[in-house]
């Protein structure tokens, strides 16, 4: 039977065309709603420069109508474009300075931000203009449900603050990380009694339900959201953008005597750090074990100076094993993860992380490389999922990973890698889609389809 199609509007910070990993997970809703027949409303944020990168680029169907919302007051934004226009015609020892600066600045803005966590953050300006024009979405057509996703938490605000204008209207939060007990930008002290009064603020008797990517993300909300359903929807993969998976993955890998490690991704210092792998390879090729010209780990990602700085002080680069790539476009990433024969996966051993599924997993999962997560082990989400699939292996000690790529080497494959296609295909973007659409059907008293 045909379902009447439903009306909804997505909040989101994140959008095309950022080339950012949060965009898929939304933007892929968006389009697989739209494809299986419904209108979908984006509510984003105005995409200054200083938001890239960008080249995201994502077809989306006509059922797909995406309003930018401004929001940075004129004198800032002028004085933004200043402070970039003097950055390009600063010379380039002038330009190291500046760079220097603004690494400077970066990493005090972190420093703070492990203290006050998500509180004073620059998209709390949106909250006022996308308030005003979501009210203006809600007056025009009729919605079925909104769905929001964090971070930051600039979306559930919006969300909290229209439904409350608009009582009748199914709300649903979705969290692709945490809010409150966030393992990167954690409150302490005063500000995270802030942080937590927020958080169950905006969402306490608004919220219908709340979405998450983990079952350890989904107990820690529902421990401090205890009347809220609780849902667990995965990070994904696009089936349209990977359309042979199937046999990527039934191919199978022989290393011809040699290893290329693919990392793509954000480092951070003493969370997502690849030193334990640094370590094992170092040490083999001090031993003689493995020659330097039988390893090589590259590197994709904005995060160059970080990256430079764990390098340097732990001498990892002794042995010119380390290609620093920087950032590339999504096509080249991908290829470069195809072509490499172990994909690398950091996160963080703290319990804090233990819930921590992001959308690069599943880009892994149907590449057809085997994936080696650091830091990590089967308690962990990823690690749970990777084992589950039988497509990665995890460690937290040097001399299990240079066991693991000694083996290797001699025998010209990972053993570990034995993927579980029927596994792996649960987790389409396609019928996570359908299964939010099933979701609010049930709540509005309708059958599933």
């Amino acid at each position: 039977m045909n379902e009447p199609k439903k009306r909804i509007l997505l909040i989101s910070c994140f959008f095309y065309p950022q080339n950012r990993i949060p965009v898929l997970r939304i933007g892929q809703w968006a389009k697989y709603w739209a494809s299986q027949g419904h209108d979908v409303t984006v509510l984003t944020t105005k995409k200054y420069d200083f938001m890239g990168p960008f080249g995201l680029k994502e077809k989306l169907p006509k059922e797909v109508t995406v309003v930018e919302v401004p929001y940075l007051p004129a004198w800032l934004l002028k004085r933004i474009k200043k402070s970039g226009k003097q950055g390009q015609d600063t010379i380039p020892a002038e330009t190291s300075k500046t760079e220097a600066r603004s690494s400077t600045l970066h990493s005090k803005v972190r420093s703070l931000r492990n203290h006050i966590g998500s509180m004073l953050d620059i998209h709390d300006l949106w909250v006022a203009p996308a308030y005003k024009a979501g009210l203006r979405l809600l007056a025009l057509d009729h919605y079925d449900v909104i769905v929001s996703s964090y971070s930051p938490p600039a979306t559930h605000v919006v969300a909290s603050k229209l439904k409350k204008k608009h009582p009748n209207i199914i709300w649903f939060a979705d969290f692709r990380d945490l809010w409150v007990n966030n393992h990167i930008t954690s409150a302490k002290g005063i500000f995270k009694l802030f942080e937590q009064a927020k958080e169950r603020r905006t969402l306490h008797d608004r919220a219908d339900a709340i979405i998450t990517v983990s079952r350890p993300l989904a107990a820690d909300l529902q421990s401090r959201h205890p009347t809220l359903p609780v849902w667990v929807i995965e990070n994904g993969f696009d089936p349209q953008e990977f359309p042979t998976w199937v046999q990527s993955v039934s191919a199978g890998q022989q290393l011809n005597g040699t290893i290329t490690i693919c990392y793509a991704g954000t480092i951070y210092p003493n969370r997502r750090d690849p030193t334990p792998l640094f370590n094992a390879v170092n040490d083999l090729i001090d031993a003689k074990l493995i020659s330097p010209n039988k390893v090589s780990i590259e590197f994709y990602g904005q995060n160059e100076r970080e990256l430079n700085e764990i390098i340097q002080r732990t001498r990892a680069n002794r042995h010119n094993i380390i290609k620093i790539k920087g950032f590339v476009n999504r096509p080249a990433s991908l290829e470069a993860q195809r072509k490499s024969n172990l994909l690398l996966l950091l996160e963080s051993s703290e319990p804090g992380a233990k819930g921590m599924l992001t959308g690069k997993v599943f880009e892994y999962l149907v590449s057809g490389t085997p994936i080696l997560a650091v830091g990590i082990d089967n308690t962990h989400a990823a690690g749970e999922l990777l084992e589950k699939t039988g497509t990665g292996f995890c460690s937290t000690d040097t001399e299990e990973l240079k066991k693991l790529l000694l083996a290797a080497i001699e025998s010209n494959q990972f053993r570990f890698y034995r993927p579980r296609k029927d596994l792996i295909a649960k987790y389409s973007r396609e019928k996570q889609a359908q299964s939010i659409i099933d979701r609010l059907r049930a709540l509005q008293g309708a059958p599933s389809c």
